[in-house]
Protein backbone atom coordinates (compact mmCIF):
# COMPACT_ATOMS: atom_id res chain seq x y z
CA UNK A 1 0.00 0.00 0.00
CA UNK A 2 1.29 3.45 -0.88
CA UNK A 3 2.86 2.29 -4.14
CA UNK A 4 0.90 4.92 -6.07
CA UNK A 5 3.16 7.66 -4.71
CA UNK A 6 6.02 6.31 -6.83
CA UNK A 7 4.26 4.72 -9.76
CA UNK A 8 1.05 4.59 -11.73
CA UNK A 9 -1.37 2.25 -10.02
CA UNK A 10 -3.47 0.08 -12.28
CA UNK A 11 -6.97 0.78 -13.50
CA UNK A 12 -9.27 -0.04 -10.56
CA UNK A 13 -11.37 -2.25 -12.84
CA UNK A 14 -8.32 -4.49 -13.32
CA UNK A 15 -7.46 -4.80 -9.63
CA UNK A 16 -7.01 -8.24 -8.10
CA UNK A 17 -7.62 -7.15 -4.51
CA UNK A 18 -9.67 -4.61 -2.61
CA UNK A 19 -6.47 -2.90 -1.41
CA UNK A 20 -5.20 -2.49 -4.96
CA UNK A 21 -8.55 -1.26 -6.22
CA UNK A 22 -9.18 1.29 -3.47
CA UNK A 23 -5.65 2.69 -3.71
CA UNK A 24 -6.05 3.12 -7.45
CA UNK A 25 -9.29 5.03 -6.94
CA UNK A 26 -7.76 7.12 -4.17
CA UNK A 27 -4.75 8.25 -6.22
CA UNK A 28 -6.91 8.97 -9.25
CA UNK A 29 -9.18 11.07 -7.06
CA UNK A 30 -6.20 13.05 -5.78
CA UNK A 31 -5.04 13.75 -9.33
CA UNK A 32 -8.52 14.66 -10.55
CA UNK A 33 -9.76 16.69 -7.57
CA UNK A 34 -6.59 18.07 -5.98
CA UNK A 35 -4.30 18.10 -9.00
CA UNK A 36 -4.12 21.89 -9.09
CA UNK A 37 -2.93 21.95 -5.47
CA UNK A 38 -0.42 19.16 -6.16
CA UNK A 39 0.73 21.06 -9.26
CA UNK A 40 1.17 24.29 -7.27
CA UNK A 41 -1.55 26.15 -9.18
CA UNK A 42 -4.12 26.52 -6.39
CA UNK A 43 -3.85 27.10 -2.63
CA UNK A 44 -6.43 24.54 -1.50
CA UNK A 45 -9.15 22.12 -2.60
CA UNK A 46 -12.01 20.38 -0.80
CA UNK A 47 -13.18 17.08 -2.28
CA UNK A 48 -14.82 13.78 -1.51
CA UNK A 49 -13.54 10.23 -1.90
CA UNK A 50 -15.81 7.19 -2.18
CA UNK A 51 -14.36 3.84 -3.33
CA UNK A 52 -16.85 2.35 -5.77
CA UNK A 53 -15.13 -0.02 -8.21
CA UNK A 54 -14.59 -2.97 -5.83
CA UNK A 55 -18.03 -4.54 -5.53
CA UNK A 56 -17.04 -7.13 -2.93
CA UNK A 57 -16.21 -6.35 0.67
CA UNK A 58 -18.33 -4.39 3.10
CA UNK A 59 -18.45 -0.64 3.51
CA UNK A 60 -16.72 -0.76 6.91
CA UNK A 61 -13.68 -2.52 5.43
CA UNK A 62 -13.49 0.04 2.65
CA UNK A 63 -13.68 2.92 5.13
CA UNK A 64 -10.92 1.38 7.22
CA UNK A 65 -8.75 0.92 4.14
CA UNK A 66 -9.46 4.49 3.00
CA UNK A 67 -8.34 5.77 6.40
CA UNK A 68 -5.06 3.83 6.16
CA UNK A 69 -4.45 5.15 2.65
CA UNK A 70 -5.16 8.69 3.77
CA UNK A 71 -2.60 8.35 6.57
CA UNK A 72 0.08 7.06 4.19
CA UNK A 73 -0.51 9.70 1.52
CA UNK A 74 -0.84 12.55 4.03
CA UNK A 75 2.60 11.66 5.37
CA UNK A 76 4.12 11.47 1.89
CA UNK A 77 2.54 14.60 0.41
CA UNK A 78 3.63 16.60 3.48
CA UNK A 79 7.23 16.09 2.36
CA UNK A 80 6.47 18.11 -0.76
CA UNK A 81 4.53 20.91 0.86
CA UNK A 82 0.97 19.58 0.49
CA UNK A 83 -1.11 18.99 3.62
CA UNK A 84 -3.99 16.50 3.49
CA UNK A 85 -6.64 16.91 6.18
CA UNK A 86 -9.62 14.69 7.03
CA UNK A 87 -12.84 16.70 7.38
CA UNK A 88 -15.77 14.32 7.70
CA UNK A 89 -17.37 11.05 6.65
CA UNK A 90 -20.62 11.61 4.78
CA UNK A 91 -23.05 9.07 3.38
CA UNK A 92 -23.75 11.13 0.27
CA UNK A 93 -20.17 12.17 -0.56
CA UNK A 94 -17.93 9.66 1.20
CA UNK A 95 -14.85 10.90 3.01
CA UNK A 96 -14.43 14.67 2.73
CA UNK A 97 -10.82 15.83 2.50
CA UNK A 98 -8.90 19.08 2.27
CA UNK A 99 -5.61 19.46 0.38
CA UNK A 100 -3.63 22.68 0.79
CA UNK A 101 -0.19 24.18 0.20
CA UNK A 102 1.06 26.40 3.06
CA UNK A 103 3.25 28.43 0.69
CA UNK A 104 0.27 29.24 -1.53
CA UNK A 105 -1.94 30.13 1.43
CA UNK A 106 0.78 32.47 2.71
CA UNK A 107 0.60 34.21 -0.68
CA UNK A 108 -3.16 34.60 -0.22
CA UNK A 109 -2.56 36.13 3.20
CA UNK A 110 -0.12 38.65 1.74
CA UNK A 111 -3.00 40.45 0.02
CA UNK A 112 -4.32 43.34 2.13
CA UNK A 113 -7.93 43.12 0.90
CA UNK A 114 -8.02 39.38 1.51
CA UNK A 115 -6.69 39.79 5.03
CA UNK A 116 -9.34 42.44 5.69
CA UNK A 117 -12.20 40.15 4.66
CA UNK A 118 -10.80 37.23 6.64
CA UNK A 119 -10.56 39.43 9.71
CA UNK A 120 -14.15 40.65 9.16
CA UNK A 121 -15.44 37.07 9.38
CA UNK A 122 -13.40 36.36 12.50
CA UNK A 123 -10.57 34.31 11.03
CA UNK A 124 -6.92 34.58 12.13
CA UNK A 125 -4.56 36.17 9.61
CA UNK A 126 -1.20 35.81 11.33
CA UNK A 127 -0.21 32.53 9.68
CA UNK A 128 -1.32 30.02 7.07
CA UNK A 129 -1.57 27.24 9.65
CA UNK A 130 -3.66 29.36 12.00
CA UNK A 131 -6.03 30.33 9.20
CA UNK A 132 -6.39 26.81 7.87
CA UNK A 133 -6.94 25.33 11.33
CA UNK A 134 -9.82 27.76 11.82
CA UNK A 135 -11.28 26.98 8.40
CA UNK A 136 -11.00 23.24 9.06
CA UNK A 137 -12.97 23.74 12.27
CA UNK A 138 -15.67 25.63 10.36
CA UNK A 139 -15.86 22.97 7.67
CA UNK A 140 -16.16 20.18 10.22
CA UNK A 141 -18.91 22.12 11.97
CA UNK A 142 -20.72 22.50 8.64
CA UNK A 143 -20.43 18.80 7.77
CA UNK A 144 -21.70 17.94 11.25
CA UNK A 145 -24.80 20.05 10.58
CA UNK A 146 -23.98 22.64 13.23
CA UNK A 147 -23.39 25.67 10.99
CA UNK A 148 -23.78 27.09 7.48
CA UNK A 149 -21.15 26.55 4.81
CA UNK A 150 -18.18 28.93 5.32
CA UNK A 151 -18.12 30.73 1.97
CA UNK A 152 -15.00 32.61 3.09
CA UNK A 153 -13.27 29.34 2.19
CA UNK A 154 -13.29 30.65 -1.40
CA UNK A 155 -10.35 32.90 -0.53
CA UNK A 156 -8.07 29.88 -0.05
CA UNK A 157 -9.60 28.08 -3.01
CA UNK A 158 -8.01 30.81 -5.11
CA UNK A 159 -11.07 32.97 -5.79
CA UNK A 160 -10.57 36.77 -6.03
CA UNK A 161 -11.59 38.65 -2.90
CA UNK A 162 -14.18 40.79 -4.71
CA UNK A 163 -15.87 37.65 -6.02
CA UNK A 164 -15.96 36.00 -2.60
CA UNK A 165 -17.33 39.18 -1.05
CA UNK A 166 -19.97 39.45 -3.78
CA UNK A 167 -21.10 35.86 -3.33
CA UNK A 168 -21.29 36.25 0.43
CA UNK A 169 -23.51 39.31 -0.10
CA UNK A 170 -26.11 37.84 -2.47
CA UNK A 171 -25.50 34.11 -2.84
CA UNK A 172 -24.38 34.33 -6.45
CA UNK A 173 -27.44 36.05 -7.89
CA UNK A 174 -25.55 39.13 -9.11
CA UNK A 175 -22.58 37.36 -10.70
CA UNK A 176 -21.45 38.66 -14.09
CA UNK A 177 -20.15 35.28 -15.24
CA UNK A 178 -20.08 31.75 -13.83
CA UNK A 179 -17.07 29.48 -14.29
CA UNK A 180 -14.94 27.84 -11.65
CA UNK A 181 -16.44 30.43 -9.34
CA UNK A 182 -19.00 33.24 -9.66
CA UNK A 183 -17.32 36.42 -10.86
CA UNK A 184 -18.44 39.85 -9.65
CA UNK A 185 -15.33 41.77 -10.65
CA UNK A 186 -13.07 41.70 -13.71
CA UNK A 187 -14.71 39.27 -16.13
CA UNK A 188 -11.79 39.17 -18.59
CA UNK A 189 -9.33 38.39 -15.81
CA UNK A 190 -11.60 35.70 -14.39
CA UNK A 191 -12.09 34.02 -17.76
CA UNK A 192 -8.33 34.03 -18.39
CA UNK A 193 -7.84 32.41 -15.01
CA UNK A 194 -10.54 29.82 -15.73
CA UNK A 195 -8.65 28.89 -18.90
CA UNK A 196 -5.27 28.79 -17.15
CA UNK A 197 -6.58 26.47 -14.47
CA UNK A 198 -8.26 24.20 -17.02
CA UNK A 199 -5.00 23.89 -18.96
CA UNK A 200 -3.04 23.12 -15.79
CA UNK A 201 -5.61 20.55 -14.70
CA UNK A 202 -5.50 18.81 -18.08
CA UNK A 203 -1.69 18.83 -17.99
CA UNK A 204 -1.62 17.22 -14.55
CA UNK A 205 -4.03 14.48 -15.59
CA UNK A 206 -2.17 13.90 -18.87
CA UNK A 207 1.22 13.61 -17.16
CA UNK A 208 -0.15 11.09 -14.68
CA UNK A 209 -1.83 9.07 -17.43
CA UNK A 210 1.47 9.04 -19.35
CA UNK A 211 3.37 7.53 -16.44
CA UNK A 212 4.54 10.45 -14.29
CA UNK A 213 4.03 9.28 -10.68
CA UNK A 214 2.45 11.28 -7.88
CA UNK A 215 5.82 11.94 -6.21
CA UNK A 216 7.14 13.64 -9.36
CA UNK A 217 3.97 15.71 -9.76
CA UNK A 218 4.46 16.86 -6.17
CA UNK A 219 8.08 17.76 -6.90
CA UNK A 220 6.98 19.76 -9.93
CA UNK A 221 4.42 21.66 -7.87
CA UNK A 222 6.96 22.44 -5.17
CA UNK A 223 9.60 23.71 -7.60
Amino acid sequence: MGQGIDGIVIDPREASSMEECVESEFVRTLVAQAGLVIFGQKPAAVFGFTPRAWKRGDARAKRSLSARLFSIYARETERYGVSLVWLANRRDAGTMLLAWRPTEVETVLADKATRALLAEVGLPVDSAHGLMSALVARLRSYYAGRSDFPHELGLVLGYPVEDVRGFMADGGRGAKVVGRWRCYGDVDSAERRFSELSRAERACKRLYSEGVPMRELLRMGAA
